[in-house]
């Protein structure tokens, strides 16, 4: 069983939440108390990514388990910088976080950026993101063979959902690979059902916003908690 600090991914249907860097510790408290399980640090749009600063933000979420990111530009994030400077604030980064996500497609530090955390014993979540479609199922099948053997603790497919055909491949792929640890998000309006539901079918996390979110179709953290109540009720 993958743990990300204190809190085991068993199954049990779980949130996370993205920040940016200049956050109040009451802000954060608040977003426990509300529902949030994990905090992901997207670390690729905090306004000052020195290593200074991204570790002082990090020592202020002392309440739930952190996921950290650095999201490159090819996939939709902030990070427009050189990838050697990305991994060296991977590697400054790792003894404060309890995991960490990379893109799949970042061959130049995914390798390093895995040694490293195994090293720490820290969860790795290599990721993949299409903004405009939803692969075919052979093709995300694909993906996460790619990952696994690339070392992946959990593989994570973001997906753009433009039918009801793609949250049916979303699904199918959940159920086909739930065994081995995944997180699947269907992006954009369509694809919000995914949020609520994969959960149920094993995928290991979903994703809200706590004021702006990060990603297309991510609904407020205090609406999926709310959700989730009525879903999850043993939660």
């Amino acid at each position: 069983m993958i743990h990300f600090g204190q809190i085991a991914l068993d199954g049990s249907p779980r949130i996370a939440v993205p920040f940016r860097d200049g956050n109040d510790p009451a802000f954060i408290a608040r977003a426990v108390e509300l529902g949030m399980h994990i905090a992901e640090l997207r670390i690729d749009q905090f306004a000052d990514r020195r290593a200074a600063n991204v570790m002082a933000e990090i020592k202020k979420f002392k309440a739930a388990p952190i996921l950290a990111t650095i999201r490159s530009f090819t996939e939709g994030g902030k990070w427009e910088g050189n990838d050697a400077a990305r991994l060296d604030l991977y590697k400054t980064i790792l003894p404060l976080v309890d995991a960490v996500d990379v893109e799949l497609s970042s061959k130049d530090i995914a390798a390093d950026v895995i040694t490293a955390a195994l090293a720490l014993h820290k969860p790795v979540v290599l990721s993949f993101h299409d903004f405009t479609k939803t692969p075919s199922l052979d093709v995300l099948s694909a993906i996460a063979s790619d990952a696994r053997s690339a070392g992946a603790d959990i593989v994570k497919v973001a997906a753009m959902c433009n039918s009801q055909d793609d949250v049916r491949t979303l699904t199918q792929f959940t159920l086909d690979h739930a065994h081995e640890g995944v997180v699947v998000i269907g992006m954009g309006p369509i694809g919000i059902t995914t949020r609520v539901l994969l959960p149920a079918l094993g995928s290991l996390f979903t994703f809200a916003a706590y004021g702006e979110g990060t990603a297309p179709g991510q609904l407020q953290l205090e609406d999926m908690a709310a959700i989730f109540a009525k879903l999850y009720p043993s939660l």
